[in-house]
């Protein structure tokens, strides 16, 4: 587990939103947002390398660049998180879908490398382990859906643990062109309890920001 802080939710700006919003049984909403990846596909093409974890890289760096993405409510508190890593949905031959997921870096290579390995070894396995461990949750838990464009999704999420509801979830789709440009619908969906609109648009902004200088990240 990553280092955290506790925060002090009786002097936190957000609590009278944090204590209302504990109330409901599910908290959690989404956005589906297009995203311009024309940067990121090209480069992609060029480098013969992986266009899920290169944007899995960016989308993780960019929601660890929010605070709001970095907090998790783990046994009735809520913390903090210095840095949060991605676990993700891998296909294997027989059509089976693996849980997997890599420690995160700020290095782009370190990062491709350890992805790489993880999914390698997945895809492969013949015996299923255990996809899911519900008491981990400073994750972000992301998938995608690559052989259709699609216009809104909803996660499946408990509606009984508010501790898994405070981990965000992402998903994109099959890349398209638009106006001459490669695009993707990117969903981000996260818990009220901790994630206000305002922070949440901001993730998204940041990793537009990023995949308009894809080059950058990707060197």
């Amino acid at each position: 587990m990553h280092s955290y802080k506790e925060v002090d939710v009786n002097n936190w700006n957000r609590k009278t939103n944090y204590e209302y919003f504990k109330t409901f049984s599910n908290p959690c909403y989404g956005m589906d947002v297009e995203m311009d990846i024309d940067k990121l596909y090209h480069i992609t093409k060029e480098t013969k390398t992986s266009f899920f974890i290169n944007m899995t890289f960016l989308l993780t760096k960019a929601l660890n660049s929010i605070e709001e993405m970095r907090l998790r409510i783990v046994n009735g508190k809520v913390l903090l998180f210095d840095s949060i890593d991605p676990t993700y949905i891998i296909m294997t031959k027989d059509l089976y879908f693996q849980g997997g997921g890599n420690e995160m870096s700020d290095d782009y290579h370190t990062f491709y490398d350890r992805a790489h390995r993880e999914i390698e070894s997945k895809k492969n396995l013949l015996t299923k382990e255990e996809s899911f461990n519900p008491n981990t949750y400073d994750k972000y838990y992301m998938t995608c859906i690559p052989w259709i464009k699609y216009e809104s999704i909803v996660h499946p999420i408990p509606d009984k643990s508010i501790e898994s509801q405070s981990v965000p979830r992402t998903c994109f789709g099959k890349y398209y062109q638009k106006d001459g440009r490669m695009k993707i619908l990117l969903n981000i969906t996260v818990s009220h309890v901790l994630c206000d609109g305002y922070p949440l648009s901001k993730a998204f902004i940041k990793l537009q920001e990023m995949l308009d200088e894809a080059e950058k990240y990707l060197s």
